[in-house]
């Protein structure tokens, strides 16, 4: 099992957390469940990393000779340090005593750290097992072959960074605060393209990555999802779910109110034949919810294992809308091998979490079938595959309920509760 270990970075003190494949992370705002978040991404993304400054070693080492003299090794270390400077900030920001541990496995490890220079400025280390030695070596000796047709050697050393990693997830990070870009979306193509690559690296890299990803998709898009489901079962060396990817079609189309489709470069929202919405005149938690709906989707459909990183999809949604939207993230990440991390303040979606966890209990106890019309199987989650896990003054702490199988009353039910008992002191004071 894949672990990560933060110490004093952002709110977070201290805290040891298992990686498990469905997670859930609550707590009070501003208490680091984003800094969770954006650690599991970085740590996650640097297999990405390291294939992507290999393979322009590899390619720049054809033609530039220059290249040669900066080693695989070099360049990854130096991608790792800015990626993580452009993911949390300046080093002046950050606690000198700031670390970072993540185990891929038993013996692979990567460590980031401050350490200061000689002016007495912070500087981001990164120190890593002995294993990786070796594949950097392995690397860089690949890096200076030459082949008529490199695909095939790029192909095979992606898979086998991947499987060094003890990994082969694609990582997807969808931050919260989405509306804003989907608001923008007929201008964010010009604005982005007008950047140039100092204004890019000073974005957030989360925030970047989400923005490239919608980009790239957009063109996907074109035609409606029952079209685009119906394209991938024709191309037969693609392994699809149909059971699955309908229901989520239908889940969508139930958010949504229509269908999204990206029409001549114009967003919208399809309500009827006739009838449909600019995408920047729908609702708030339309423009929420809608590249949730479309990324996890378009993934659904890619049939690859991915690792979802989603903050607050209850946002601007009511709560029978939060409650859908769950059981549509549930329904996706069940399948393909998937995995998720998931943030979230709202009880809605805890509460829907405790009902597709109890759904998977009583399975063994009850008619299947009478159960699948109540709640579809596609969305039962396994509780032994779920860590749930509250942020509160630096720390964590599990909260799950191991005798029910489900996540902790208290952590769904605390604020009512409170609201409750300050109308019940109200009404004491009538007399």
């Amino acid at each position: 099992m894949q672990k990560l270990y933060i110490k004093h970075l952002g709110p977070i003190e201290e805290c040891e957390i298992n990686i498990d494949e469905f997670m859930v992370c609550t707590g009070p705002q501003a208490s680091g469940k984003s800094t969770i978040a954006k650690s599991i991404f970085f740590f996650k993304n640097i297999k990405n990393i390291l294939f992507v400054e290999y393979k322009k070693k590899y390619l720049l080492n054809r033609h530039v000779a220059e290249s040669r003299n900066v080693t695989v090794k070099q360049r990854f270390m130096k991608e790792v340090r800015a990626n993580f400077l452009q993911i949390f900030g300046i080093t002046g920001s950050l606690d000198g005593d700031m670390f970072l541990q993540y185990q891929y496995t038993e013996k692979k490890i990567l460590k980031v750290f401050l350490e200061k220079n000689k002016e007495g400025l912070y500087e981001v280390k990164v120190d890593f097992s002995k294993d990786f030695n070796e594949l950097f070596e392995m690397l860089e000796n690949r890096s200076k072959e030459i082949h008529n047709h490199p695909d095939p050697i790029l192909e095979l050393t992606e898979r086998e960074i991947k499987e060094f990693f003890n990994d082969k997830t694609d990582v997807v990070y969808i931050p919260a605060g989405r509306s804003m870009i989907t608001l923008l979306s007929n201008q964010m193509n010009y604005i982005y393209s007008s950047m140039d690559d100092i204004q890019k690296r000073n974005m957030d890299y989360c925030t970047r990555s989400y923005l490239e990803k919608i980009l790239q998709m957009k063109s996907v898009f074109t035609i409606s999802p029952v079209e685009m489901l119906n394209d991938v079962i024709a191309m037969t060396y693609i392994k699809i779910d149909e059971e699955r990817a309908k229901e989520s079609i239908s889940l969508m189309k139930q958010l949504l109110q229509g269908e999204y489709i990206n029409k001549d470069g114009e967003e919208r929202l399809q309500v009827s034949n006739n009838r449909y919405v600019k995408l920047n005149y729908a609702s708030s938690g339309q423009q929420e919810v809608v590249w949730i709906l479309n990324v996890l989707f378009y993934y659904l459909l890619n049939g690859e294992s991915t690792y979802f990183i989603i903050e607050e999809p209850e946002s601007h949604l009511f709560p029978n809308s939060q409650k859908l939207v769950m059981e549509f993230i549930a329904l996706v990440c069940n399948g393909n091998g998937n995995q998720l991390f998931l943030t979230t303040h709202s009880p809605y979606i805890l509460g829907t979490i405790n009902n597709l966890l109890y759904a998977d209990k009583v399975s063994r106890n009850v008619d299947k079938s009478e159960l699948n019309r109540i709640i579809s199987k596609n969305k039962w989650l396994n509780f032994d595959k779920v860590n749930a896990i509250f942020v509160q003054n630096g720390k964590i702490k599990s909260c799950l309920d191991k005798e029910f199988k489900s996540i902790e009353n208290e952590v769904i039910d605390g604020a009512s509760e409170q609201i409750n008992e300050d109308y019940d002191k109200m009404l004491e004071l009538k007399g």
